[in-house]
């Protein structure tokens, strides 16, 4: 469920003397290639397995995935296409805190990942190229290859962003057709507003709100099972279709005419059963959810 994470330590100078001590620990600075010399006494850098910790003047902060961090302190290597648990989070988090000689209640957490990895019978990179069309009915707003291992779309809001993903492709799964999506929280008033504001209320309680969240903006994403209107459908269902599958046109619509368009079309796709990919990921995330929240 959680992925990548970031959060600030707020006791800086005590968390900062016990790194120097720490064996596990190797802090980097800024050093003169010709005379050897420190030219610049922050940042101080280091790495945790994948994690990276920055400490400058006045803060200090542990970023990355705590799902590879897990498969790496358990021996199953730097990759994160498996399942994470509430349970492995509780493993990592702790171990990590241990590791770092960290206090849950002295941080702040800032940017956060929750989503998950899905195993469907249909090719991921045709659900995130054609069918995964709109959030809230707008176009998303990046679209990245992982250096030719496939696409991910980004719905980017203020406070967050959307992501789908070919799982299988970004780490050439040719057995599996994995399906990421993912909440990305990228402001602490968002965190806030669940109820996380640092790494001791990430409790079960917590991981629930994330997962509420994370499916109300999932049921907003318009993804169809085909871009090509139903066969034998009246000329003005067919315009309606056509309208509303283009993000474009709908930009035009005045408030009143999209709220009429939305009705209009969610009984279009539910009378042609047009929603079968969609309602298939709803339930396997349900059903991922409860295995991995226990």
């Amino acid at each position: 469920m959680i992925d990548n994470i970031k959060f600030f330590v707020l006791d800086k100078e005590r968390f900062e003397r016990d790194l120097k001590n720490n064996p596990l620990i190797d802090l980097k600075t800024s050093v003169s290639v010709s005379t050897g010399d420190y030219t610049e006494e922050y940042p101080k850098v280091a790495k945790h397995h994948n994690l990276e910790i920055r400490i400058t003047k006045t803060t200090a902060y542990v970023k990355g995935s705590i799902h590879k961090y897990y498969n790496s302190i358990i021996g199953l290597g730097n990759h994160n296409y498996n399942d994470f648990s509430y349970r492995q989070w509780e493993i990592a988090i702790n171990t990590l805190c241990e590791d770092l000689n960290i206090f849950k209640e002295h941080t702040r957490i800032t940017n956060l990942e929750y989503g998950f990895n899905l195993e469907c019978d249909f090719d991921p990179k045709e659900l995130v190229e054609k069918l995964a069309l709109m959030y809230n009915y707008k176009d998303h707003n990046r679209k990245h290859r992982f250096n030719g291992k496939g696409y991910y779309k980004e719905f980017e809001m203020t406070d967050y962003s959307l992501k789908i993903y070919d799982k299988s492709k970004q780490y050439n799964l040719a057995d599996k057709k994995l399906t990421r999506i993912e909440l990305k929280i990228i402001k602490a008033r968002c965190l806030s507003s669940l109820g996380i504001v640092t790494l001791q209320e990430m409790t079960n309680h917590t991981f629930r709100g994330l997962f509420k969240r994370f499916l109300y903006c999932f049921n907003r994403i318009l993804i169809i099972d085909s871009l090509k209107p139903p066969k034998d459908v009246r000329i003005d269902l067919m315009v309606l279709f056509t309208t509303c599958t283009n993000p474009n046109l709908w930009e035009s619509l005045s408030y009143e005419d999209k709220l009429s368009q939305k009705r209009d079309f969610k009984k279009l796709i539910k009378k042609y059963s047009y929603d079968k990919v969609h309602t298939q990921l709803r339930d396997k995330i349900l059903s991922k959810y409860h295995k991995l929240i226990k």
